[in-house]
């Protein structure tokens, strides 16, 4: 007797599908479908939850509907954006993280004895890709020594890298060409002195002549 009750509820309990996987980066939005035939006389009441579906209801449930309307919102980036009416109960997560990876149970609560629709779902959430920008080298020989006026030229891993050195000033530079300045000048006034005074002597001696 117990054997032929136990084959009645295997007969009667409903079939789960299979659990299909979806993939999301970290930051995207993700959808998670699940969908009914609506009976004509009313929507049926739908939840949404994580881990494999239980008997009943959902585990740490994420949405839960009266059949039109959501009556529970665990955070906002859940969201049912299909009409409920039509039976679109899809689960649209949004801003997904790494910890949003795993079982989703979706649940259609059909009135009567194990009449209940369960979907279970996984999800994959990788890490954002990011892009890294790797500058072009020019590649020149180890042996060779460019000869770069006022740059310092680095050879590393036979990559060359320019450096421009700038010029350094200090005021001991600046009274030093100063201090040149007046050399030069005083060599030019004395030369042109030297040459006025031979110029005059030479004069003197031809108009005694």
């Amino acid at each position: 007797m117990l054997f032929c009750l136990f084959i009645f509820v295997l007969l009667l309990w409903p079939i789960e599908s299979s659990a299909d996987t979806y993939t999301a980066m970290v930051g995207q939005t993700i959808l998670l479908p699940c969908s009914y035939v609506t009976p004509i006389h009313k929507p049926v009441p739908i939840c949404w939850g994580r881990g494999i579906c239980p008997l009943t209801q959902c585990n740490e449930q994420l949405l839960l509907t009266d059949g039109q309307n959501v009556i529970y919102q665990k955070e906002k980036r859940y969201r049912l954006k299909g009409v409920l009416a039509q039976g679109n109960v899809s689960l649209t997560i949004e801003n997904v993280r790494e910890a949003d990876s795993g079982s989703y149970c979706c649940r259609i609560q059909f009135p009567g004895l194990f009449n209940d629709q369960k979907t279970s779902l996984e999800l994959l959430v990788e890490p954002a890709k990011t892009t890294t920008y790797k500058p072009q080298l020019h590649e020149t020989s180890r042996n060779t020594q460019p000869n770069i006026t006022g740059c310092d030229s680095i050879l590393e891993d036979g990559f060359t890298y320019i450096t421009e050195i700038p010029e350094i000033t200090s005021p001991a530079n600046e009274l030093q060409k100063f201090e040149d300045t007046i050399h030069i000048g005083i060599y030019l006034g004395v030369c042109i002195f030297m040459v006025l005074v031979l110029t005059l002597v030479l004069a003197t001696l031809i108009f005694k002549m």
